[in-house]
């Protein structure tokens, strides 16, 4: 079994050339941080009338980032820390600093300027004509855009290079040595079991009721109950805040010092922002816990997106949605909403949270049906990019899938294929929703397994406990360990499906009586 290093991360700063290039990426996150708060500010407080200046921003700063990772110093620097993986006398955290700095340089190097400002403005440009798309149900407005952003995409893989599918480059952009042949392993089994749950619990009759979480509810009043729910998580909101935005989402602007994140409150369904801040939350705890001395590096924060998903689904779901949970916490949302869940307990609540019922919405799934979603649009993204269908031809596409895997068809275009901002930025990143979903089971059996009472100091409020131990076993190390290598240090083993098809079918069984 691996090892951590048992010292808090550091680096080894007196060494010149680890100096040296400690300030190199000390500028080079400086300035990613300017375009992290350029994103923020677009998404929540940016008038729509300046979309094509901040587009503009954007490619400038693209540009002079990608002109400092391409620099011939930093990469004769790179050449003469080479051998940091072969010497006792550098610390992990030197090691991850070079691998990762040695990434991005390779990667930089092969893109030429041009075209990262060109993907910037064309980023900037499609969010804007995906959200008036979405708002008026016209795909046709937005398809053009998107046809841009997939022949960008297309170049960017040819250059990086990949060696089985053009969608393996990208794949590995966010989840560091992941393909589509592992993918395909990893997800098999997630297919099986969430359609097999979903046919079990539709053929049993059982219900769930979660009226109590539809009616009428005060939009502020929600930011302030998820402001309560980020709290008791440990979020800590002296180096973080909560805006509204049309998509939750979490950014940073210099982990651990300054990470924020943004709900979507909806006047007639508690459970999205409720768990969006949960969700959002597991994000921005992870990112808070990296370690000071990694700050403004590319080592600080999460190892990869399937990690971070792993943090924000096991908040969410195996935590969040637990009875154990709302023991502990109920009294917030009887504060916040006295009227409404006056005759509601804690028990209610969470069976509430967990009806499994096909719905249209990715960020609305239940656990059963959540990963269907991910599938469907790994698979567009796959045909997409290798260059097997056509743009015209995706809002067929995408609502004959719904048929297929979750029993559904979207009425309109602004609940399929434009329902999710993500196309608007790139590709690759999908997949580690339901990675993350993996990650995040076999994480919480390690967890169970270190904490025997975890249910009973959970009801009775105590949350603290879970974040001292992710801190500890992963949430400091930031990305000086990759992917593959962090679950082993902190759960023991490589990531296992059997743990996320063991934990849903448990679950599940339960909430549905099923035999």
């Amino acid at each position: 079994m691996l090892e951590q290093e048992t010292v808090i991360p550091s680096f080894t700063s007196k060494n010149e050339s680890i100096a040296e290039l400690l300030d190199y990426m000390h500028e080079i996150e400086d300035l990613k941080a300017l375009g992290n708060l350029a994103e923020w500010d677009q998404n929540t407080e940016m008038p729509k009338g300046a979309a094509e200046v901040r587009g503009y921003q954007m490619a400038a700063l693209q540009g002079i980032l990608h002109e400092r990772w391409t620099t011939q110093r930093l990469g004769a620097l790179l050449s003469e820390l080479s051998e940091v993986t072969r010497r006792s006398d550098y610390s992990d955290a030197d090691r991850g600093l070079v691998r990762e700095a040695q990434r991005n340089y390779d990667r930089a190097t092969k893109l030429p300027r041009k075209l990262v400002e060109e993907i910037a403005r064309v980023q900037a440009a499609s969010f804007e004509a995906w959200r008036r798309a979405r708002e008026h149900n016209d795909f046709a407005s937005f398809a053009p855009w998107l046809g841009r952003t997939v022949a960008l995409q297309r170049e960017v893989a040819d250059r990086i290079g990949f060696a089985e599918t053009r969608y393996d480059a990208l794949l590995d952009l966010f989840e560091p040595g992941m393909t589509v042949s592992k993918l395909d392993k990893l997800f098999a089994p997630v297919r099986e079991v969430s359609s097999g749950l979903l046919r079990r619990i539709e053929e049993s009759g059982n219900t769930v009721d979660d009226s109590c979480l539809q009616g009428e509810f005060s939009q502020e009043r929600q930011v302030a109950l998820s402001k309560v729910l980020l709290r008791g998580m440990g979020y800590d909101f002296s180096r973080g805040g909560i805006a509204v935005s049309p998509h939750p989402f979490t950014t940073h602007f210099g982990s651990p010092f300054d990470v924020r994140v943004t709900v979507h409150p909806d006047g007639h369904f508690l459970q999205a922002s409720v768990m969006a801040a949960i969700h959002e939350g597991g994000h921005a705890v992870y990112e808070q816990g990296s370690a000071p001395a990694l700050a403004r590096t590319p080592v600080a924060g999460g190892a990869s997106m399937g990690m971070h998903e792993s943090q924000s689904r096991l908040w969410e779901n195996a935590i969040g949605r637990s009875e154990a949970f709302w023991q502990g916490q109920f009294a917030a949302v009887r504060q916040a909403f006295p009227e409404q869940f006056a005759s509601v307990d804690a028990a209610a609540f969470a069976r509430a949270l967990n009806k499994v019922k096909p719905s249209l919405i990715r960020i609305e799934a239940d656990e059963v049906t959540y990963n269907l979603h991910i599938i469907v649009r790994f698979e567009m993204e796959k045909a997409l990019i290798n260059g097997d269908v056509a743009i015209e031809t995706l809002p067929g596409l995408w609502n004959a899938k719904y048929r297929e895997y979750l029993g559904i068809e979207p009425a309109t275009d602004s609940e399929g294929v434009l329902q999710d901002i993500h196309w608007t930025s790139g590709f690759g990143y999908f997949p580690s929703y339901t990675l993350g979903n993996l990650y995040a089971a076999q994480i919480y059996s390690a967890l169970r397994k270190a904490f025997p009472n975890f249910d009973e100091r959970l009801a009775a409020g105590d949350t603290a406990f879970i974040l001292d131990w992710l801190r500890e076993k992963m949430y400091a190390f930031g990305v000086i360990y990759q992917p593959e290598t962090l679950m082993e240090l902190v759960t023991g083993e490589a990531a296992n499906p059997a743990f996320f098809v063991s934990y849903l079918t448990g679950k599940f069984e339960a909430i549905y009586r099923l035999s």
